[in-house]
């Protein structure tokens, strides 16, 4: 606070004080109201008139493979109780949808559910499509990406 706004605040409460005595209000009371009008002026004085300034926040675009896609997966491998992260989960069945996709088969399709079944096997199937708790474990994730990765990027055809 500045020397000027205080004087100014000092100010107001003694003009305050002086009208309401002199106006017949007896002088404790005079000086109460003296005393919360300096408060108020105090409080005018200190509020800032500028508007907030409006905080932009940035996507970071992602780009797959880069160090930070690696880290962030790494940090989010882990769960509180040792198996699969959600986030590491979620990125799992991302890759399957587009990975089986390729293949012609809709993971989140049930109509599709043996073909997906057939193509990466009972167990790697069910880690892919795993929405509830107990979350899977890393032998799952392991052998499910090994699953993903034998079934391709693209489908294979006979030669």
């Amino acid at each position: 606070m500045t020397r000027r706004q205080l004087l100014a605040a000092l100010a107001a409460g003694l003009v305050v004080g002086v009208v309401v005595f002199s106006g017949g209000m007896r002088l404790g009371s005079a000086a109460l109201l003296a005393l919360t009008a300096a408060g108020v002026a105090v409080v005018v004085t200190r509020i800032d008139s500028e508007d907030e300034p409006l905080l932009t926040h940035q996507r970071r675009t992602r780009v797959d493979g880069v160090r930070g896609d690696v880290q962030d997966l790494a940090w989010g491998a882990v769960g509180r109780d040792g198996r699969l992260g959600e986030r590491a989960l979620r990125r799992l069945r991302e890759t399957a949808t587009v990975r089986l996709a390729r293949h012609g088969v809709d993971l989140a399709d049930p109509a599709d559910a043996e073909r997906a079944r057939a193509l990466v096997g009972p167990s790697a199937y069910a880690t892919c499509t795993s929405r509830g708790h107990p979350r899977p474990s890393f032998n799952d994730a392991r052998r499910a990406v090994e699953a993903l990765e034998r079934l391709g990027p693209t489908p294979s055809t006979p030669s």
